[in-house]
This record gives structure tokens, sequence and C-alpha cells, in this order.
């Protein structure tokens, strides 16, 4: 055997192995895809709670991001939207830069948006500083008011969002109103600043489900075309578990920092993410304005010297990235991801990591509670459970609606529409609570009172209330313009709850507060001392003095199962015939005009009725 052979021979013995078994690797900063990207995000707090309260901060951030020539997303929180200065530097940077909105809640946004902040807790607190601690109806009003004020600002409607947690209901609204395309939320940690989540993808990108923005859709109709970013993407190994300072481990320099870790460091955890195991790799880093950048600009500017010496490695902002993502993973596509060597493996039916024992099964179907009601603890627990089975759901339907159709067909053979037009208001003024509760997403959604049996219950007070209302027209003994003016009132009655659970009352600092309340701040009355000092009022009320004042409790009344289903409804039709007896004797003139101010009533009433908010959820299994 002469030399050349011998040579063939221990190369072919090398490489054989890697033909059998293939598998790529890169080296730091290398490698054949093409698809690398960085997403600079800042997110902008009101100055208040800067550590240097002068636009020097975001001028050096900005200024540093400029010098490499980087496109940057810039998310600005209600409290810096309303601030000439912050707007004054912002409106200087360049057109790489994007403006989005930072979603958490101030005192001042709360105020503006006509919504009670709570008192007593600090800025920060979950029940405080997201979306989910409001209800659906309040969380529309915040967003309508940031989202109108960011238009009033720039010309259009932003693009880009962000918060720590974003509930799916704000996601979805935001989305289907506005058109956003990306979110940014916090990455996977369970304990930090009392913000539990956990069991998204591990660090990156995804498309939601409608139902959890932690939960990766797998299907195009239970998919939410918003693509969600993470803040703080984990140490695939070292940032797994419960410890606090697990979470340090990330892209962030002031978590890394803390742990006594460089730039270096930071290079490693890129590479992770930027390994080509998928067809596209994504980082995102970026500082709080103000507030962690204070002390940090130096290693920002290390990180952005590595990211501009990465090879094929691209700036793009957060609605830029969002476009490009679309491209690479279609709608109908199916997507499997892993990271590196972490053992870390991704999929829209679940994650695994086998390292750790870890192995979490996605249900699409399922939410957590915040997508009905306001979540006040001081934890922010959302975390998906390690489940191997899920429980089957309940399916619902609206049964109630085929019997409402029924009745309509009878009463138009009959020529009755309009008995059956007033039975029907009466059916949704009395019972439209019940018959709005219905189940999705894994849980019971009641407006009204908790009833077992749901769908029967709709059904037969569908059926009692139309039968009834035929029953009255029906009546032989009595004038049949006495019938049709009673059946036109039974109705219209519930205008006058508007009036009763508007009513407010308070003893404050030696004056009694009597009169109505037009929304959550706005107070119309009189005050009075002992003295009789009285004063005429129409003004809004800080906070804590409007969450004081007295009212009848609407929550807790339509919560109580007698008074939702035997009580109210006899209580109107008292109301109605004390009405009837006080208007059959009044001149005509008089009459109409009641009536035109009780229609006005009762349709603020239905409308106050169509956009309630859920009052309670439980589990639907």
């Amino acid at each position: 055997m002469n030399h050349a052979s011998k040579i063939l021979i221990v190369i072919a013995f090398f490489i054989t192995p890697f033909i059998i078994f293939p598998r790529i690797s890169y080296a730091a900063g290398e490698g054949f895809c093409s698809d690398r990207y960085v997403t600079l995000v800042n997110p902008v707090r009101g100055r208040d709670l800067w550590r240097d309260k002068t636009p020097i901060p975001l001028k050096n951030q900005y200024q540093t991001i400029k010098q490499k020539d980087f496109s940057a997303t810039w998310l600005l929180q209600y409290d810096a939207l309303v601030d000439k200065g912050i707007l004054e530097e912002i409106k200087k940077f360049d057109e790489k830069q994007e403006v989005g909105v930072f979603l958490e809640v101030s005192e001042r946004f709360a105020t503006d948006s006509r919504v009670l902040y709570p008192i007593n807790k600090t800025w920060f607190d979950p029940g405080v500083v997201f979306l989910s601690a409001y209800s659906q109806s309040e969380r529309r009003k915040l967003i309508d008011k940031l989202f109108a004020r960011y238009k009033e600002t720039f010309g259009k409607y932003p693009k880009s969002t962000g918060a720590w947690w974003i509930d799916s209901y704000s996601l979805d609204y935001m989305r289907d109103k506005y058109g956003i395309s990306s979110a940014l939320i916090v990455a996977d940690q369970k304990t930090t600043d009392n913000y539990g989540v956990w069991g998204q993808w591990w660090g990156v990108p995804y498309y939601p489900s409608l139902a959890n923005i932690l939960t990766p859709a797998n299907s195009i109709d239970s998919k939410q075309d918003v693509l969600i970013l993470q803040w703080a993407q984990r140490d695939p190994l070292r940032a797994f578990g419960e410890t606090l300072n697990k979470s340090n481990f990330s892209l962030q320099a002031n978590d890394y920092l803390r742990q006594n870790l460089d730039t270096n460091y930071f290079k490693k955890l890129i590479d992770v993410y930027l390994s080509c195991n998928q067809k596209i790799g994504q980082i995102t880093v970026g500082l709080e304005t103000g507030i962690e950048s204070v002390g940090n600009i130096t290693e920002y500017e290390k990180q952005l010297e590595v990211l501009k010496n990465y090879t094929n490695l691209k700036t793009l902002t957060m609605s830029d990235f969002s476009s490009k993502y679309s491209k690479i993973y279609p709608p109908i596509s199916t997507v499997e991801v892993s990271l590196g060597d972490s053992k870390w493996v991704m999929s829209e039916k679940g994650r695994e990591n086998k390292k750790f024992g870890e192995s979490i099964i996605y249900n699409n179907k399922e939410g957590f509670s915040d997508y009905f009601i306001a979540d006040k603890s001081s934890f922010l627990n959302r975390v998906l459970e390690e489940e191997s089975i899920k429980a089957e759901l309940k399916e619902y339907f609206p049964w109630y609606l085929l019997i409402i159709l029924v009745f309509g067909v009878y009463a138009l053979l009959k020529r009755k529409v309009k008995l059956w037009i007033f039975a029907l208001a009466f059916l949704f003024a009395s019972f439209g609570l019940i018959l709005k509760s219905h189940y999705l997403y894994g849980w019971k959604v009641f407006y009204g009172p908790t009833i077992e049996s749901l769908e029967i219950w709709q059904i037969i007070l569908t059926i009692a209330v139309f039968i009834s209302f035929f029953a009255i027209y029906n009546l032989k003994k009595i004038d049949q313009k006495l019938k049709d003016l009673f059946i036109v009132i039974l109705p219209l009655s519930f205008g006058m709850d508007l009036i009763i659970y508007s009513l407010r009352y308070s003893y404050i600092s030696g004056f009694y507060y009597l009169g109505i309340a037009l929304d959550s701040l706005r107070f119309i009355g009189v005050i009075f001392s002992k003295n009789l000092e009285i004063k005429f009022l129409n003004l809004d009320l800080p906070a804590y003095q409007a969450a004081a004042l007295l009212r009848l409790d609407s929550n807790k009344l339509y919560g109580d199962s007698i008074f939702s289903l035997v009580i109210n409804p006899l209580l109107h039709i008292l109301i109605a015939v004390f009405i009837f007896l006080l208007l059959i004797n009044l001149p005509s003139k008089l009459k109409k005009g009641f009536f035109i101010i009780l229609t006005i009533l009762f349709s603020i009433f239905i409308l106050g009725l169509i956009n309630s908010d859920p009052r309670v959820v439980i589990p639907n299994i």
C-alpha cells in the first residue's frame, strides 16, 4: 500500500461517521443561513420613573444606535406619549426607527381613559400595571385612548406593542381593531418581579392562538396573526427553574452583569439563538430607557459592537421582522424549532426538554381566566401546566336562539310581530346576562348568576317569556289598547335601572355626597354639610373618592340566582304596573314625552347590557 492510499484510508475513516450520521454545527457568529435578525427594542416609560429625568438617557441610547446605523423600535408608554420633551426627541429620530406603544397602565393613563386606578399599590404591581388587571370594557377604553393619542401624535396607528404581560383578550382586540402585527412579552420566568410567565416557546418567535398568548397556534383557524417576540431571552440551560436569579441569565445587559458576567457571555448566548437550527434566527436586545439604560449604556454599546460585527446579521424593527417572518412561515405552515444543543424542541403541539424532564402539551382551545375577568392579584401566575392528557371541554350552543326564531315565525304567521319584538326586548332586558353566558376557551363564562345546566335554563326562560306575552295579549276581559300599552311598558321599565344603579352617596370630610355617576369618575349632584351648606357639583372625582362612593352593587345582585331569575323580573313587572297607572291619566303630550324618555333610557340600558363584562368564570370540565 503506497503513501497516498494510506492517506485516503485515514480521511475515509474520519468522514464516514459524518456521511452516515450527518450533523451540522456552526462556530460562533458563522453559518450558512442568511435569515438572522436582531430586533432592538427600547421601552420608554414616563420620566417620573427615570433615574435621570432629563432627556439625556433617551439621547444617549439613540446616538448609540445611530452610530451603528441600526434600526430600532421604541415602545412609548402613555405617560411618555404625552410628554412633550420626550416627543421632541423622538421626532428627531431617523427613518430607521419605529415607534410603538408600551401597554403599562399608570394613574394618568387610567384617569385619562375614564378608568378607576387601584389605590395603595406600587406602580409595577401586576394588579395595577397590566391590562389584565382591568375588566374587558376597561381594557377597551385604555387601548382606545392609547391608540387614539398615538394617532393624534404620529398620524397613524402603531404596528408594534409590548408589555411584560399582554392578555389574549387585549391582543385580539388590538389586532382586530387596530391591525397590530407584532407584540413583545417577557420571556419565561417563574418568579421575577412577581411576574410568573412559563410555557411559551423558549425564546423563539411564534404566532399565538386566539385563546392563549403563550400557546403557539396549530391551525389557521386558531391563529392570531400577531408575531410574539420575547424580552430578555433566557439562557436555555442556566435560566431554567424557579430560583429568583435564574432569569438574570439572559441577553439583557443589566441581567447578566448582576451575575458578574460580561460581553463574552452575551456572545455565547446570541450564538445559541442564531445557530440556524431553524429557518430563521432572531434575538431581541434593548434597555428600558431612563431606568436600566442609566448605568448600563457602556455595556449596551459593547453589545451593539458585537452585533455590528456578527456574520449575516440584519437589524429590523418589530413590525419589519414580523413581515419577514410571515414570508418564511406562512399561516398554514408547520413549524418545529430547536435551540442548539440545549435539548429544547418546540412545535405547535408542545415543547419539550429531556435534559430537565419537562414536557408541555399545547391546547390552543384553552386560555387563562384573565381573558374574561380582571386579575387584581399581586402575583401574575401565567404558567402552562405539564399535562399529558387534556380534559375534554364541554361544547356550547345557544339553543335559545332557535326558540326565538320559532316564536318569530309563529308571530309572523299570526301577524303579531310587534308583540314578538316587545317580548324579545323584555327577554333580553330581564335575562340578558344569563343569555350572554357561554363556554369558551376552557371556561364557563357567566355574566349573571352562576347556574348549572346553562343551555336548559336559557331555553326555559325564553319559552316562559314568549308564552307569558302571548298569554297577556290574548286576555279577552281587558281592553286591547290597555294591553298594548302594558306590553310596551314592560320592557321599557328596565330603563329605570339606569338611574337606580347610577345613584351615589357617601360622607367624606364632613360633607354628604348625593348624586349620580356618569362614568367611573364623573359625579353630578350635591354636597351638603350638617350646617346645611349646599353646593352643586359636576366634576371628576379623584379615583380614591370615586371608589369610596356608596352604590347599589349590581354585580352582586345579578350574581344571585334568586334575584336574577325571580325577584328582578317580578320587580320590573310591578314597576311597569306603576308606570302604566301613571300614564293612563296623563295628557297625550306628557305621555308621549314620558315614552321618549323611557325609550332613551331603555336603549342606553340595553347598550350597557350588550357591552357588559363577564362576572365570573369557572373551569369548563
